[in-house]
């Protein structure tokens, strides 16, 4: 079987034709092309110019796995970082034969902790067991990810495995009362919302910057500060990974996962804001049996930049075994 994979996101959209040999896809060919269009069916028509092989060859796939950032509704993801929506009914004008699925770009970071990406990942603390691969099928995965937004899925264990989507980063966000930095950083952006702070705004790009601007009083973007020699040690660093902590485990105690998996381009391009001795000191800050349990869940680090990618195709050759079975 011939199956197209995608990775739709705001900059960037990577498409990869793969063939699905003994329940796991096997990458052929594929091409990175700018997301930066108008309309989705511009993106669809590049993707047929710009394939690096004979186009016809794309046209045969049987299968199509598209994962963009934001919730699947209706056969559409309206992205949260681009100008269009990613469309099930203008896939199929373009693939009229396949089998056509739409997915949420976390759905796939899960989906990727199946995939020969989770080879390169970084165990930043090591739980019990430290010869473990990531997923044994014993219990859930928690992958979560800061980005233009935040994402969160859980890889769930069973004979097939199954992901279980959320929208995590729509969740308030629990600033700690007792602390007047905290309360401090919240009532900064609340002041520019009329909404209560959510997860999202506090861990992702724009909230990166935004806690830049409440210590520095400067607006910047993350790529400039970020690459200075003496982020890793400034207030902007710190407080930053003491939040990224604190969701991974809040994320970690409501499934009581087997690991945390972090993704997202923050980390990727900013990997001291999760190595960060903060991070891991509010990971683990917990009373009684919940603070031993965390102390045994091991934290790794995803930067692959093809996660998503091999996510999408993960979960294709996975619906494609499914369906042999009926």
């Amino acid at each position: 079987m011939i199956m197209l994979a995608a990775d739709i996101g705001g900059t960037n959209s990577r498409f990869s034709m793969f063939s699905v040999e003994g329940r796991k896809p096997v990458y052929k060919c594929g091409v990175v092309i700018s997301s930066k269009q108008e309309e989705f069916s511009h993106l669809l028509n590049k993707l047929f110019t710009c394939w690096p092989v004979e186009w016809t060859e794309l046209a045969r796939a049987s299968r199509v796995v598209f994962a963009a950032a934001g919730p699947v509704r209706e056969g559409r993801i309206e992205m949260t970082n681009a100008d269009f929506a990613v469309d099930e009914e203008q896939i199929r004008n373009f693939f009229p034969d396949a089998d056509v699925r739409l997915m949420n770009d976390f759905e796939a970071q899960a989906w990727a902790c199946l995939s020969p990406v989770l080879e390169t990942a970084e165990r930043m603390l090591p739980g019990s067991g430290a010869d473990a691969p990531v997923f044994t099928g014993a219990s859930p995965v928690a992958v979560v990810g800061a980005g233009t937004g935040l994402g969160a899925a859980w890889l769930m264990p069973g004979e097939r495995p199954r992901v279980l989507p959320s929208e995590a980063g729509h969740m308030s966000f629990p600033f700690d009362i007792r602390d007047e930095e905290e309360c401090a950083f919240a009532a900064f952006l609340a002041g520019e919302s009329p909404m209560l702070p959510t997860a999202g705004h506090v861990l992702s790009g724009s909230g990166l910057a935004k806690l830049h601007e409440f210590f520095t009083g400067k607006v910047e973007d993350p790529a400039h500060f970020t690459a200075s020699m003496a982020f890793p040690a400034s207030d902007t660093c710190r407080l930053f990974a003491r939040f990224y902590g604190r969701f991974c485990r809040m994320a970690a105690l409501s499934l009581l996962p087997q690991a945390v998996v972090i993704a997202g381009g923050v980390a990727e391009k900013t990997p001291c804001l999760v190595r960060h001795e903060e991070f891991s000191r509010e990971f683990v800050r917990a009373a009684g049996a919940h603070g031993e349990f965390l102390s045994r869940v091991p934290v790794w680090l995803n930067r692959h930049p093809q996660s998503g990618l091999w996510g999408a195709a993960e979960a294709g050759a996975m619906l494609a075994h499914a369906g042999e079975e009926h």
